[in-house]
């Protein structure tokens, strides 16, 4: 059982696991964004948004700490005013003493994404990437030479450092066997060997990955944990290259659906404050594509990969006639109906790795956008 106070930087580093910081767009703001790493917590919220209905929720019942989807900070802010609305919601955390966390788009990319809890939540049979590949293109390889004995050692320290992930999976690498070959001055003290003396020893060509924002941190625990005074450490970048994860999901549905029934289970299964839809408006649905949030457009890649519906949200004029133009159903569930459904991947995930050492609350949230018919409204709200 844990004694030690859970703190911001465990939260953080539990959500890091899942959803890699350093595997954001490079436009967006994410990590830790207000308060102090060191805090102590033993509540946290989880919302999609810090909204004003979020921070009145909080000060009804308070939190040590703040997780949202959407950035608590994102433009740079010249000051941290009540009455600025892009610094108004850390203003308000910070003066109640809740720190905050975001995690976006490095958890839109996340193999248990946005988009895979949207599949999931539909049911979808066959879950994989829309668009394979995390955002980010500035992966790197990393090749690193070193006597058997030590690999593991070193390999242990890349991935703490965050690197040898792909995707779900840690620890990855690729091993080969080889003689390398060297003579160190009078000066050298050499792990094998003597000073001034060619020698040969079997090494081990150990290659691993890691995002390009962690590469120098990699670098340093890779460089700790090696027996060469004089390490050989190569970085290959990789042009386009992926840590596993990617944009959106597409998976197939348990049988196949008029497009009514289909458009129907979404209704049930996503519960979204309503549904725009565009395209045909008939035919018979299986396979399903869906990102969440604004993801009109990847209708090109929907199509691409045979889906009979795509799912998403902000879908746009032009957008909604090009999906007519192609035959292909959209359904816009809007934004928030969409995303919302990571947050009980939040949970799920905090509450698994902190079991009893903290409680985690998920306030809900609909679309702000409202719907009108027969002069009532639906939607809003629900901290």
């Amino acid at each position: 059982m844990r004694r030690d106070p859970v703190t911001v930087e465990d939260v953080r580093r539990a959500l890091d696991e899942h959803y890699p910081f350093a595997h954001k767009e490079d436009w967006d703001n994410v990590g830790i964004l207000v308060g102090d790493p060191a805090a102590p917590v033993r509540t946290i919220a989880v919302a999609l948004t810090a909204t004003p209905g979020v921070l009145a929720a909080l000060r009804r019942r308070p939190a040590d700490l703040l997780v949202t989807h959407h950035p608590v900070l994102f433009s740079p802010v010249k000051a941290v005013r009540p009455d600025h609305p892009a610094s108004s919601a850390a203003y308000h955390l910070l003066r109640a003493g809740i720190s905050a966390i975001s995690a976006h788009t490095n958890a839109d990319a996340a193999p248990r994404g946005v988009s895979h809890a949207m599949a999931r939540a539909l049911r979808l049979a066959g879950i994989r990437p829309l668009v394979p590949g995390e955002p980010s293109s500035d992966s790197c390889r990393i090749v690193v030479f070193v006597p058997e004995t030590h690999a593991d050692e070193v390999l242990s320290a890349a991935d703490s450092a965050g690197g040898a992930r792909i995707g779900s999976y840690s620890r990855c690498s690729f091993r080969s066997m080889g003689t390398g070959s060297f003579r160190g001055d009078e000066e050298s003290a050499p792990f094998s060997g003597a000073p001034g003396r060619e020698e040969r020893v079997e090494e081990v060509r150990l290659e691993t990955v890691a995002a390009g924002a962690l590469v120098p941190r990699v670098l340093r625990a890779i460089r700790d944990a090696h027996p060469y005074e004089e390490p050989v450490v190569d970085v290959i970048p990789l042009r386009g290259g992926a840590l596993g994860g990617g944009i959106g999901a597409m998976g197939e549905l348990p049988a196949a659906l008029p497009l009514s029934e289909a458009l129907g289970a979404v209704q049930r299964c996503l519960r979204p404050a309503w549904i725009k839809a565009a395209g045909p408006r008939r035919g018979t649905v299986r396979r399903v594509a869906v990102v969440g949030g604004s993801g009109g457009e990847y209708l090109r890649a929907a199509l691409d990969a045979g889906a009979d519906l795509f799912v998403t949200g902000d879908v746009k004029y032009h957008q909604a006639l090009e999906a007519e133009s192609a035959g292909i159903p959209v359904a816009d569930i809007g934004h928030a109906s969409g995303e919302r459904w990571i947050l009980p991947e939040f949970r799920r995930v905090l509450l698994e790795r902190f079991r009893g050492a903290v409680t985690v609350r998920v306030m809900d949230e609909t679309e702000p956008l409202r719907s009108f018919a027969a002069g009532r409204s639906r939607g809003g709200t629900r901290p």
